[in-house]
């Protein structure tokens, strides 16, 4: 903020200035045949910065700007159209031009200690590194202090951990990681990522994704200890809700809060863009197994017409000010966002005219280097209910028996457990209901539970149960039904009665698409947005498709992290003691993409492992734990949980590596956060 002497001082040049041009000429042609490249006069106290101003009605030909004593608050910002880095100072109301030799760039960082600007250029396909920034207080053309080779094929993001860069390219959808030591950059590993890329960020050592094309969040765990060339799967992925398609996003350690973009439809760069908060993030986060939801009313999202965001691109975050800055590519703007509160259709505080605003990051001597610290512990728990007692078992990642626990069912099949409320849904064939019970990390071994609340008993022949966020879906195959409910922490309700046209058994959830096996058959049914069928009767499947090989299909999971779909094949259902086996399908969402309606995914793209040794007899649920590439199988014909690993590579007649004892073992649901 400049103070009054400081603009009275200005106003008396302007007045002086005005008097010599009106001595010069009255005629507003003085001008013709000058240089047209000479930059128009300044105004400097109409508070616009219109003319050669560094700032506003300061710098250039108006006086110097001032600077204002404290704090260093500044946005670096690239461009998609010319290269340049633009310079804000937030605080100093001013901006400062680079001319880089780029002609497109995205992904940018400044490292304060060393006074260096690393960009990403997309026209060169390299990093470039710009020493002794602070010195340049006037626009001006920059030169690479140094770069990298010449490696990238479509940069997007850049995120920074002290010495390792990392670069999200979504020429190819890969992560390259180099090393600087402050004289070049030096490319460490090249790694493939299973999904489209673009936003990346660090918490500590773990490196967070957005997964292009959708509303997904991905984290890698420890990236830099685990980093190398080739395929790597994220440690956990998860949906953020209320988000269309997500592009930037950025964490700060301070005020535990991730922000992430929204860009709505990528053919609407105007008016349908948002930005989502997630305050407390950590606790939200970490609460999520892979596949789960992080719902709305955890978040915090600004939309509507007075936001001006169209295309949000990037993001960026001030915790000393609570300030979020965005770069907003359709509208061409630099925006910035404070007291946001509860959200909704926010003007912004802070607005700045750039065309093709790319990348964007924000620096300032308290928010350097600030990315917090990393998730810690994780916990991997199966959770097994009971058709003969009702009661729910827990097994840790190796499969040894944590708690039995007796709950009000006598008979329970389908359950599922949320590490956010501590609670576990089951639904119970005795009752013909779902229950919840609170606090069931608390439950003692031998104890007994009581549910908090019930659903109505509606049911008639409950299966499976497969949740996302706060919704349940039911399968029924006394009915053949999917009931689906929401649930609010006090009440199930029911929103819809489904009817499929087959018999029902497992399902489960691939981000917001529901795919179900079909009973007595080798089949499944995909239902995309499944919860776009809102209204009570039959839904007709978008794709049902036979996978090779298996004779009738009960139990199915998904692993969003592994890209990977496991299903149970209980052979003969007259012979429970022989004759089952499981099945992987790897690289799941290409293979299922590939294929067409009334299609097959032929086993030879699959394994399967069955046979005598492996006690598969009737085999009626399974869980996938993409940790320790573990599968996990509730065999109620021969009364057990069993646990086979190295399940992406064992085939044939193997025998397990782990069994429990477990008379009418039915469903189980892996928690794996």
């Amino acid at each position: 903020m400049k103070n009054s002497n400081f603009k009275i001082a200005q106003f008396g040049l302007a007045i002086m200035f005005a008097l010599f041009i009106t001595s010069c000429s009255d005629d507003d042609d003085f001008m013709e045949g000058m240089d047209d490249d000479m930059p128009p006069m300044a105004t400097c106290s109409d508070g616009m910065m219109n003319g050669d101003e560094t700032g506003v009605d300061c710098g250039g030909s108006c006086a110097p700007c001032e600077v204002e004593a404290g704090r260093r608050a500044e946005l670096y910002v690239t461009n998609n159209e010319n290269g340049n880095i633009s310079l804000y100072s937030v605080t100093g109301d001013s901006l400062v031009t680079f001319t880089t030799s780029a002609t497109a760039a995205e992904g940018i960082y400044y490292d304060a200690a060393n006074d260096v600007v690393v960009q990403a250029s997309r026209s060169d396909m390299r990093l470039d590194a710009y020493s002794d920034i602070s010195t340049l207080m006037e626009d001006t053309d920059v030169t690479a202090a140094y770069s990298s080779s010449a490696d990238l094929e479509s940069p997007r993001e850049l995120a920074v951990n002290g010495s390792t860069y990392v670069v999200s390219d979504n020429g190819s959808n890969k992560f390259y990681e180099y090393t600087s030591d402050g004289n070049g950059f030096t490319l460490m590993n090249t790694v493939e990522v299973p999904f489209p890329v673009w936003g990346i960020t660090f918490k500590g050592e773990d490196l967070y994704a957005v997964v292009d094309s959708s509303s997904d969040l991905a984290v890698f765990y420890d990236f830099e200890a685990n980093v190398m060339d080739g395929m790597m799967n994220p440690s956990k992925r998860v949906t953020i809700e209320g988000i269309v398609r997500t592009h930037g996003l950025t964490y700060d350690g301070t005020d535990d809060v991730m922000i992430m973009t929204d860009i709505g439809d990528a053919e609407n760069t105007t008016d349908d863009g948002a930005f989502h908060v997630i305050d407390d993030f950590s606790t939200k986060f970490d609460a999520l197994s892979d596949g789960d939801v992080l719902t709305v009313d955890m978040q915090t999202r600004i939309a509507g017409a007075s936001t001006m965001l169209g295309n949000p691109i990037d993001v960026a975050y001030d915790s000393e000010e609570d300030a979020i800055y965005i770069s907003e590519i359709g509208n061409g703007k630099v925006l910035g966002f404070t007291g946001f509160g509860d959200g909704g259709d926010i003007a912004p505080t802070y607005s700045q005219d750039l065309t093709s605003a790319s990348s964007i990051y924000f620096s300032s001597d308290e928010t350097d280097g600030n990315t917090g610290m990393a998730s810690s512990n994780m916990m991997t728990e199966l959770y097994v209910t009971n058709n003969s007692n009702g009661n729910i078992s827990v097994y840790d990642a190796s499969g040894a028996l944590i708690k039995s626990v007796m709950t009000d069912a006598t008979a329970a099949e389908g359950i599922y457990y949320s590490a956010t409320n501590d609670a576990v849904i089951q639904a119970s064939r005795s009752g013909m209901m779902l229950e919840y019970y609170s606090g069931f990390s608390g439950a003692m071994d031998g104890g007994t539970v009581t549910a908090d609340f019930t659903s109505d008993a509606e049911l008639m022949s409950p299966r499976e149960i497969a949740v996302y966020g706060d919704m349940v879906v039911v399968s029924d195959n006394d009915m053949h039904m999917f009931y689906v409910y929401s649930y609010d922490g006090s009440s199930f309700t029911l929103e819809n009665t489904l009817d499929p046209g087959f018999n029902v058994w497992g399902i489960t959830f691939k981000g917001d698409d529901l795919i179900a096996v079909v009973d007595n058959s080798s089949d499944i049914a995909v239902f995309n947005d499944f919860f776009d069928n809102n209204m009570d009767g039959m839904i007709t499947a978008d794709k049902r498709i036979t996978i090779g090989g298996i004779v009738r299909t009960h139990g199915i999971d998904y692993s969003e992290a592994d890209d990977v779909l496991v299903l149970t094949d209980i052979g003969d259902a007259a012979n429970a003691n022989t004759d089952g086996g499981f099945q992987v399908i790897q690289d799941f969402s290409t293979k299922l993409a590939a294929v067409s309606d009334g299609g097959m995914i032929a086993q030879s793209e699959q394994t399967r492992v069955s046979g005598l040794t492996t006690l598969l007899g009737n085999p009626i649920d399974i869980a996938y734990d993409h940790k320790t590439k573990t599968v996990f199988i509730a065999e109620v014909g021969n009364g057990k949980v069993l646990a086979f690993g190295d399940a992406l590579n064992i085939t044939g007649n193997v025998m397990p590596d782990l069994e429990n004892d477990l008379t009418a073992a039915s469903s189980l649901y892996l928690y794996n956060n």
